[in-house]
């Protein structure tokens, strides 16, 4: 009987559709003190915590490079904004098909080649830090409206198994303003709108909202509590409500994706599913 459950419970996982929201330099602050009435309604139906630890350095590379590696700097060697494929002080632990970490591009494809892959983000930096070739359309679309409007379309459209979004304007307002400043605030509100209206396009697939780092006055990159603690909520077929106990890493969520479209994890990711 037990052998039937689970396999039942696979069967729903499985089978659904993934889409992965993630908000650059979103704060755990933001998250508790900033109007986010799309994502009150996500927590409030999902799994969150808002005690998510990020890697050192807390700067957005090695942060989104750790989400999708499934692993940290010390693996996979991105240590920093000046990381690029031929520039780096660490080489990877282990190396993908396109010679970077094990990422959850490339370990998808490898596993099921008819999975239909895609990132649309707004940071042109991201696209160098997972396996192109795997995914089926990468594009970088500037600003986080237009960045949107390109998810929905293209998931609606095309219908990918699974979706990366990358939205970058809280970490501006940040930058500008000052993380916990009243502007921070109030754009952390406007980009909640943009989340309400991607969840609202993803309806019966799992959604992933993440942030990669917050923030101490204008700058990240520090060691503190600030920088480092970041929210992350699930939401989708047979994930249970309610806050989640055990420690999150960023690095987790690579195998969380593999895991609900029915994927081994790499040998080399050090992450563990989150469903």
């Amino acid at each position: 009987m037990r052998f039937l459950s689970l396999m039942l419970l696979c069967a729903a996982l499985f089978g659904q559709r993934v889409m992965v929201i993630g908000i650059d330099g979103l704060s755990t602050a933001a998250f508790e003190k900033a109007k986010l009435p799309n994502l009150k309604a996500l927590q409030g139906r999902g799994a969150w915590t808002l005690k998510a630890r990020g890697v050192l350095p807390t700067v957005s590379s090695p942060n989104w490079g750790s989400m999708l590696m499934g692993a940290g700097p010390e693996q996979h060697g991105v240590t920093s904004n000046e990381w690029q494929r031929d520039k780096y002080e660490i080489e990877p632990l282990c190396q993908g098909p396109e010679g970077i970490y094990p990422n959850v591009f490339g370990v998808l494809k490898a596993a099921k080649p008819s999975l239909h892959l895609a990132a649309i983000y707004d940071w042109d930096g991201f696209g160098r830090l997972f396996d192109r070739k795997a995914a089926t359309h990468a594009v970088h679309v500037l600003k986080s409206e237009k960045t949107t409007e390109a998810a929905i379309a293209y998931w609606k459209e095309k219908k990918p198994d699974f979706l990366f979004v990358h939205l970058d304007d809280v970490d501006h307002a940040g930058h500008e303003h000052a993380w916990e400043s009243a502007k921070y605030f109030e754009e952390a509100g406007r980009i909640d709108g943009l989340v309400g209206r991607l969840v609202a396009a993803a309806e019966g697939a799992m959604v992933i909202v993440v942030s990669d780092h917050g923030g101490t006055l204008k700058k990240h990159g520090n060691a503190n509590m600030n920088d480092l603690q970041v929210p992350v909520i699930l939401v989708g077929p047979k994930v249970k409500a309610g806050e989640i106990r055990k420690a999150v890493n960023l690095y987790d969520v690579a195998p969380t994706v593999a895991a609900a479209l029915g994927v081994k994890p790499d040998a080399c990711w050090i992450g563990k599913p989150l469903l």
